[in-house]
């Protein structure tokens, strides 16, 4: 298999035409792929680790090498659309989520982005990273668990929301200390209207999981929280915040990418990361 076949089952398996800004090929030679060396987090090590155990491709989760030059984009008009489908007005929504477009950009201004490409290519290995359509597919089964647990029971609590997430392999088998927990909240507070955050780049601001909150959810599923958000939501005293778990949740996700690829005769070997 070549790395743009790789690259199209990624785009059909989410459903996309096009890729996201912050996914895609990091390097690709252009030579047949049998083995991929897959994990969360890879880096130029990682690469020279796949080279001496002759793998042909790299494919990591998290975006190192990917240098789109508006892949800051990506974060305000995904926030937006989450937004409004939580419910909050377009006029604020947009402002909620490009309001720190500009810092964001400057950010990305001196990051050094072409390291794991430049030494793919002296390696000749291709690698690949795929962020925003793993953390889609994550959402998807996870939000597709909610609705049906919310139908079944309109009065669910936040501890049903846990015992349902655990029902997940990734969730179940994630390292101690890092499976799903109640971090606003407590397992007896009625769920209410539950959502899924687990593509857009990065997490909600405080603000914006307030304006969602108003705009009547009443329990976020997300990969983590600063402390910042953790103690508004808390003082704002509307909404719960179950913690799902970064690596679970990412893993949840790109398993099903790799898991894909293997159908179609691609060996895959999971590390860094990967449940």
């Amino acid at each position: 298999m070549t790395v743009k076949e790789m690259y199209q089952i990624v785009l059909d398996l989410v459903g996309l035409t096009e890729m996201p800004e912050d996914s895609g090929i990091v390097f690709d030679n252009e030579k047949e792929v049998k083995k991929v060396l897959a994990g969360i987090d890879m880096d130029t090590t990682m690469l020279m680790l796949a080279k001496q155990l002759g793998f042909d491709c790299v494919a990591q989760h998290h975006p190192a090498g990917i240098i789109h030059p508006r892949g800051g984009e990506l974060f305000s008009r995904d926030h937006m659309k989450k937004l409004m489908e939580c419910g909050v007005p377009i006029n604020v929504a947009q402002k909620l989520a490009y309001a720190n477009s500009t810092k964001r950009a400057q950010g990305m201004h001196s990051r050094n982005r072409t390291q794991m490409r430049d030494v793919a290519k002296l390696l000749d290995i291709s690698d690949v990273a795929f962020h925003t359509p793993a953390d889609m597919l994550a959402e998807r089964t996870v939000q597709k668990k909610m609705d049906a647990l919310s139908a079944n029971n309109p009065r669910c609590t936040v501890g049903d929301v846990i015992n349902e997430l655990m029902t997940i392999r990734e969730y179940k088998e994630a390292l101690e200390g890092q499976q799903p927990e109640v971090w606003v909240g407590s397992k007896d507070s009625f769920a209410g209207k539950i959502y899924v955050e687990m593509y857009g780049v990065g997490a909600p601001s405080l603000d914006e999981y307030i304006a969602c909150a108003d705009a009547g959810v009443g329990t976020f599923v997300g990969m983590h929280a600063t402390p910042e958000v953790i103690e508004g939501l808390r003082k704002h005293n509307k909404a719960n915040l179950v913690i799902a778990g970064h690596m679970a949740s990412d893993s949840l996700g790109f398993n099903q990418i790799l898991e894909a690829w293997e159908a179609k005769g691609i060996e895959v070997v999971r590390i860094s990361g990967i449940v």
